[in-house]
C-alpha cells in the first residue's frame, strides 16, 4: 500500500467555530452572491488569477480563500464544489497543504517579504495544480510593498493564485483592485446566524433556549464567527446547556428588557426610574456603552415601527408587543432628540473611567427637557415652578447663573429666576434654549417677562462694559463694536444696530452666543440677540476719535497687515 504524502494529525480538542468551519461552498451561510460566481468559474475552467475579498470580520473572508484552494486543486470536484475526501482537500482542511501559502499581512507588510514572495511564486506547485496565496488583512502592506506585489499581479504566473482578504477595501490601492476580482462580503443575516448555531448545539448535543440563540446572534452582530465562539464560551460556563440566563449573566448582555425599562422611563418622563434602572446595571457589572449601544436598537427598532408597521425580525412576539405598546407615546422629533444626547453620552462614557454619572445625567436631561411636553409633542398644563427647580437640579455646577453684581438691579431677579435657572450651555456652548426649539412655552413666557423689566439705558450700560471687555481681550472683535450699539428691545431680543453690513455679518453669523451671553450675564436676564445694519441714532459719539478703533481701521484697511489677534 503507497504511503500517503500528507501525514495525519492527532485529533484535538478545538474552538468550535474551527471544528464547525465550513468545507464547502453550500456550507457558507449568508454568502450565496459569491460562492455561486466562485463554483460557475471554478467549472467553466475561468479562474482568476487574482481575487479580493473584503468585509467585516467574522463573516467567512478566510473561509473561502481556503475553498478556492481546495476546488482548484481537488480532483474529484463537481460543479465546482470540492468533494473535501481526497488527499488534497484533506490536507488543506487540517493546514498541511504545501501549495496553501497563507500570509499575514499584519505582522508580514514589508518589502522584503514581498521581494521573497516574487521568488518564491515562479517555482512550479509542489503537490497541487495551483499554488494559492493567500494574503489575510493586506490592507496593512506598506506602500513598497504594493508595489513590489503590484509586478507579481500584472504578469502573474499560470500557477499562481492570489487572494486578498480585508476588512478596510478602500485602503487597498487601486492599481491592485483593477487587477482582482472584488467580492464584497455580507453580514451574516440575523435568522441564518440563529439557523447555524441550532445546527450546531443539535450535532454537540446541548440543551439550549430559543431566545438565547436569539441573544448570542444579536450580540454577534452579523459575525458568524462571534457567535459560534460565543456560543462556546456558554456552554462551558452553564455545563453543556445553552440558557438565556447565562448569556445574560457571562456576557452582561443589555437586552431588550432593560431597554425597553428605559423608554419606559422616558415615556413617563420619570427620571428616577431611569436612574434606578442605571444603578442596577451597575450593581450587575453590565457595561453601560453597550447598554447605550442597545438603546440606539431599540430607538430603531420603535422607528421601523412607526415608519412600516412592522416590528424588526431580531424581536420576539413579547418584544414586539412592547414595541408596539411604546411606540405611540413617542414622536420621531423625540427620538431624534434622545439618539443625539445619547450618543454624546456614548462618547463620554468613553472617557468616564466607568462612572454611571454622564448616562444618569443624560437621562435626567432628557426628561426635563419633555417634562412640560405631552408624548404627541403637545403642551400640558403650565407648571413653571416644577420645570424651573428639575432644569436646575439637572444642570451642572460650571453653568450655574452668574451672581448680582450690585444691588440696584436686585428687583428683576423673581421675574428673571426661572429663565435663568433653565438656561444651560450645552457641551459647545450655546444655551439650550438655542439648541432646542422646542422648549417649554412657560420658560419664554418668564423670559419675557423679565427683559420686559429692562430699560434701554440699562442695556447701553451693559453693551459699554461689554465693549470695554472685548477691546482688552481682543482689538479684531472691538473694531466691529465701537460703532454698534443697542437701537431697540423687542420682548426677550436686544436688537443691535451696525454700521456697515461687514461688522453686522462678522456678530451675527460667527460670535452672536458671545453678545448674547455676555449682555445676559451683566443684566442678570437671559437675552437674545439680533443684528441689524442700521445708522448710529443723531448724537452718538464718532466711534472714528475712538484711538483704538483708528489703530484697527488701519489694520483691517491694509491686508497685508491682517493678523490674528486673540
Amino acid at each position: 500500500m503507497a504511503r500517503s504524502l500528507y501525514p495525519r494529525r492527532v485529533p484535538e480538542r478545538s474552538a468550535l467555530y474551527r471544528r464547525y468551519r465550513p468545507q464547502t461552498f453550500a456550507a457558507i451561510v449568508g454568502q450565496e452572491h459569491v460562492t455561486r460566481t466562485l463554483r460557475n468559474a471554478i467549472a467553466s475552467g475561468q479562474v482568476s488569477h487574482a481575487y479580493l475579498l473584503s468585509g467585516s470580520r467574522g463573516i467567512g473572508k478566510t473561509t473561502i480563500a481556503r475553498l478556492i484552494a481546495k476546488a482548484v486543486n481537488c480532483p474529484k470536484a463537481k460543479d465546482g464544489e470540492p468533494c473535501d475526501k481526497c488527499e488534497s482537500c484533506v490536507a488543506i482542511r487540517e493546514g498541511r497543504f504545501l501549495d496553501l501559502i497563507e500570509i499575514d499581512a499584519a505582522s508580514n507588510r514589508g518589502i522584503d517579504e514581498m521581494r521573497d514572495l516574487r521568488e518564491k511564486v515562479r517555482f512550479a506547485p509542489s503537490l497541487g495544480q495551483y499554488k494559492v496565496y493567500v494574503i489575510d488583512e493586506a490592507h496593512q502592506l506598506t506602500s513598497e510593498a504594493f508595489n513590489a506585489l503590484l509586478k507579481t499581479l500584472e504578469e502573474p504566473p499560470p500557477h499562481a493564485i492570489f487572494v486578498l482578504a480585508t476588512t478596510e477595501a478602500g485602503k487597498i490601492p487601486g492599481t491592485i483592485v483593477s487587477r482582482t476580482q472584488r467580492f464584497d462580503l455580507r453580514r451574516i443575516p440575523y435568522a441564518g446566524m440563529v439557523k447555524q448555531l441550532a445546527a450546531i448545539c443539535e450535532q454537540e448535543k446541548l440543551k439550549c433556549e430559543p431566545a438565547a440563540l436569539e441573544a448570542i446572534a444579536r450580540h454577534a452582530q452579523g459575525s458568524l464567527r462571534d457567535a459560534e465562539s460565543i456560543l462556546d464560551m456558554v456552554a462551558t460556563f452553564s455545563d453543556g446547556s445553552v440558557k438565556i440566563k447565562d448569556v445574560d449573566e457571562l456576557l452582561g448582555v443589555s437586552e431588550w428588557e432593560e431597554t425597553g425599562a428605559l423608554f419606559d422611563a422616558f415615556a413617563a418622563n420619570d427620571g428616577a426610574a431611569g436612574v434606578r434602572l442605571v444603578g442596577r446595571l451597575v450593581d450587575e457589572g453590565r457595561d453601560l456603552r453597550l447598554f447605550v449601544r442597545r438603546a440606539f436598537d431599540h430607538m430603531r427598532a420603535l422607528v421601523l415601527l412607526q415608519s412600516t408597521g412592522k416590528p424588526p425580525e431580531t424581536a420576539s412576539e413579547g418584544v414586539a408587543a412592547k414595541l408596539k405598546e411604546q411606540a405611540p407615546k413617542f414622536t420621531l422629533e423625540r427620538l431624534a432628540r434622545i439618539a443625539k444626547r445619547l450618543l454624546e453620552t456614548e462618547q463620554q462614557l468613553r472617557v468616564s473611567e466607568g462612572t454611571p454619572l454622564p448616562l444618569e445625567l443624560a437621562i435626567l436631561d432628557l426628561v426635563t427637557s419633555t417634562s412640560a411636553t405631552s408624548p404627541s409633542g403637545q403642551p400640558t398644563a403650565p407648571q413653571p415652578t416644577r420645570t424651573s427647580s428639575a432644569a436646575a437640579s439637572s444642570r451642572p455646577a460650571s453653568t450655574a447663573p452668574t451672581p448680582m453684581r450690585s444691588s440696584t438691579r436686585a428687583e428683576t431677579v423673581p421675574r428673571a429666576e426661572s429663565r435663568v435657572a433653565a438656561t444651560r450651555l450645552d457641551s459647545r456652548g450655546a444655551t439650550a434654549t438655542e439648541t432646542r426649539k422646542d422648549a417649554s412655552p412657560v420658560i419664554d413666557l418668564a423670559a419675557r417677562r423679565a427683559a420686559a423689566s429692562l430699560a434701554i439705558e440699562d442695556v447701553r450700560k451693559a453693551w459699554a462694559e461689554l465693549v470695554a471687555e472685548a477691546k482688552a481681550q481682543s482689538l479684531g472683535k472691538a473694531a466691529h463694536l465701537v460703532d454698534a450699539e443697542p437701537t431697540a428691545i423687542e420682548g426677550s431680543t436686544i436688537v443691535i444696530g451696525f454700521a456697515t453690513d461687514f461688522a453686522r455679518a462678522f456678530w451675527q453669523d460667527r460670535l452672536r452666543t458671545e453678545l448674547e451671553r455676555g449682555l445676559s450675564e451683566r443684566l442678570s436676564v437671559a437675552v437674545r440677540v439680533r443684528c441689524v445694519v442700521q445708522p448710529l441714532p443723531a448724537g452718538a459719539p464718532e466711534a472714528q476719535d475712538d484711538p483704538m478703533h483708528r489703530a484697527a481701521l488701519e489694520i483691517f484697511r491694509r491686508p497685508d497687515r491682517i493678523m490674528e489677534i486673540e
